[in-house]
């Protein structure tokens, strides 16, 4: 769903068959050790990215699995089925292989993860291999490879093409067993149609590297014992130089100064984190039952095996109520529940907070604080959420000095977009006669966004803002809600149609469309929360926060949207840098702040409220240096 340039379609493709090496490394540091304690075992891989054609690859990638087929699955087969012609039982034995190592990939799966992945994707990557591999298997009986004595050519062109191809062609179909769906799979392609100077010349780039080096004769060749190798080639140098190097560039401090860049790159490498695709698992885990365990990478299958069996979604309790419109969910009025192991309340307006008047006092400050679980208090008991922390921060130091009474009132509900922020706003926040609003928003806001408006779309909700409705139809997306099958590219559904086919968009096609126009409805949803608190006589303040991640990121647009929109801008994103992260969170699994973080966000917080207490409107505050 992210890929949007012919770029960001390469960078996928080549990234999802490297991640194998991580696999084979495995394998090699196992073998590895057994070879120091004298088990000369023979080699697990070799040069599998090199394999000129799909039978040299199967050959060189899983040595000890294509061995293992071979003689327990093969081998029989092709004589069983002998008697129906040499041929025939080659094809015939082939496919039982394929067949069967695609059976006991799903069962190991099965065993380590818990989820049998016999998806259409999966039985798709398997049978277009096996196929391939009958195929090369064929055209290798009609004409044999061809074997030398010589070293040969230094440098083939046919060798480079061949090699290019194959190298191509697996990546390819192993980004289709990586995706999600095989229509996910299908619409992402529609990416290739957006390519800049830059993707063209990462493209050429990576094809001429490519065939120089897959044109090269890589075998490895027989020494000559008669003759000493050159000092600088002998293993033990080889290899003690290569350790060093090794351990030099894992040293980051040593260079972390001159080349931060390259820095940050070792370092993310020498610790095991959740990209980028496991941190949206993982936050839509949040909210959501996941119990699809064999799409899950070790990482974010380490990190959910960890959660126990209480660990629910809050759409799981008694405290969610679904809702049929636009705002799609909230919290239920009065009621009490245990969540994430604490106690959770909600007032008569559906708030978690205390009980609140609808008429503001007189000499009140109020604040309206809006945002997805940190903001409701996810993990953390009554009384320890932001809204409560900050409440008692602000009354005890300056309501104390200027008799102002400060009340913020808690809006926060779990997994809401700020879409949900701005329609609560105006349908509840306003008419309690705010005097500030608060929205908070972290780094991933447009996923939340993209997700309510296809839920929104595929329902058949009205969009009850008429620029936003107008902003979403002239994407297209709105075509995910037309009756009929689900069929990618509009040229397909066009001519199913004048056959007398129903077609409608699918939902991962629906989706591109909105991602590409994410930064326009991020710029409208602040654009309008603005206009209504500044129709309603308050100061809209703009939070970027986040929960307790290990890699805080900024989102600069957002942070430059909001300021343009006419919002005060608070910046927390920095908050957890150069903090022991662990003790901030409400647990090892999961990374919402507990109440030791919420204090964090409201020391900061406060401090922001004190240098911006007069664009805060904030009456007789007192000014940021008397604190």
């Amino acid at each position: 769903g992210k890929l949007v340039t012919l770029g960001d379609l390469v960078q996928f493709i080549l990234s999802t068959f490297l991640l194998y090496l991580r696999v084979s490394g495995q394998f090699h540091l196992i073998t590895g050790v057994l070879h120091l304690y004298g088990f000369r075992l023979p080699e697990t891989h070799h040069l599998y990215y090199l394999a000129s054609s799909f039978t040299d690859f199967w050959r060189r990638i899983n040595i000890y699995w294509k061995d293992f087929m071979m003689k327990l699955v093969y081998y029989p087969s092709f004589f069983r089925l002998r008697r129906w012609g040499n041929t025939r039982a080659m094809v015939g034995a082939t496919v039982v292989v394929f067949f069967a190592t695609w059976i006991l990939h799903s069962y190991q799966w099965f065993w380590l993860r818990g989820g049998f992945p016999l998806t259409p994707q999966d039985t798709l990557f398997w049978a277009i291999l096996g196929g391939l591999v009958v195929f090369g298997s064929l055209r290798e009986t009609k004409r044999p490879r061809k074997r030398t004595l010589g070293r040969g050519p230094v440098w083939s062109a046919s060798r480079a093409i061949r090699t290019v191809g194959t190298f191509t062609a697996i990546a390819v179909l192993w980004s289709l067993w990586s995706t999600e769906s095989v229509m996910q799979w299908l619409v992402m392609w529609s990416s290739a149609g957006t390519a800049s100077a830059r993707d063209l010349l990462l493209l050429a780039g990576l094809l001429g590297g490519g065939l120089l080096i897959a044109g090269r004769a890589w075998q490895v060749r027989e020494s000559d014992d008669r003759v000493a190798p050159p000092f600088y080639r002998r293993p033990a140098v080889l290899s003690t130089a290569t350790l060093l190097a090794i351990l030099v560039v894992g040293k980051t401090d040593l260079y972390a100064r001159t080349a931060p860049a390259v820095a940050t790159t070792v370092a993310s490498l020498q610790r095991s984190t959740l990209n980028a695709r496991d941190a949206t698992l993982q936050h839509k885990g949040y909210y959501e039952n996941l119990h699809d365990a064999s799409r899950m990478s070790v990482q974010l299958w380490s990190v959910r095996a960890q959660r126990p069996a209480s660990w629910i979604p809050l759409s799981s309790t008694a405290a969610y109520h679904v809702r049929s419109d636009f705002m799609r969910a909230e919290l239920r009025p009065n009621t009490h529940i245990t969540f994430l192991g604490k106690p959770l309340t909600t007032n008569r307006w559906g708030m978690r907070d205390g009980d609140y008047a609808l008429a503001k006092p007189a000499g009140t400050y109020r604040i309206a604080l809006l945002g997805p679980s940190y903001v409701m208090g996810s993990g953390v008991a009554d009384g320890e959420t932001i809204s409560d922390l900050l409440e008692s921060r602000l009354n005890d130091s300056i309501g104390a000095r200027t008799n102002v009474r400060f009340e913020v009132l808690n809006f926060g509900v779990a997994a809401y977009s700020m879409l949900q922020q701005l329609s609560m706003l105006t349908e509840r926040g306003v008419t309690f006669q705010p005097d500030a609003v608060f929205i908070t928003a972290d780094p991933g806001l447009r996923e939340p966004i993209i997700a309510q408006l296809l839920n929104v779309i595929s329902a058949g909700t009205p969009i009850p803002f008429p620029g936003l409705d107008s902003l979403v139809h002239r994407g297209g997306a709105t075509a995910l809600a037309e009756p009929g099958f689900p069929v990618p590219y509009q040229s397909a559904r066009t001519v199913l149609r004048v056959v007398g086919i129903n077609t409608r968009m699918p939902w991962s096609e629906a989706e591109r469309r909105l991602r590409l126009q994410a930064d326009s409805l991020v710029a409208w949803n602040l654009r309008e929360i603005a206009s209504v608190a500044h129709r309603h006589g308050a100061v809209p303040v703009f939070v970027a926060m986040d929960i307790v991640v290990d890699t805080p990121t900024v989102d600069e647009f957002a942070l430059k949207s909001a300021a343009n929109s006419g919002f005060l801008v608070f910046n927390l994103l920095d908050l957890w840098n150069n903090r022991d992260r662990p003790p901030l969170r409400i647990a090892p699994w999961d990374e919402h702040p507990n109440v030791a973080g919420n204090a964090l966000i409201v020391d900061r917080l406060y401090s922001l409220i004190q240098q911006r207490h007069a664009e805060l409107r904030i009456p007789s505050a007192a000014p940021a240096s008397q604190h």
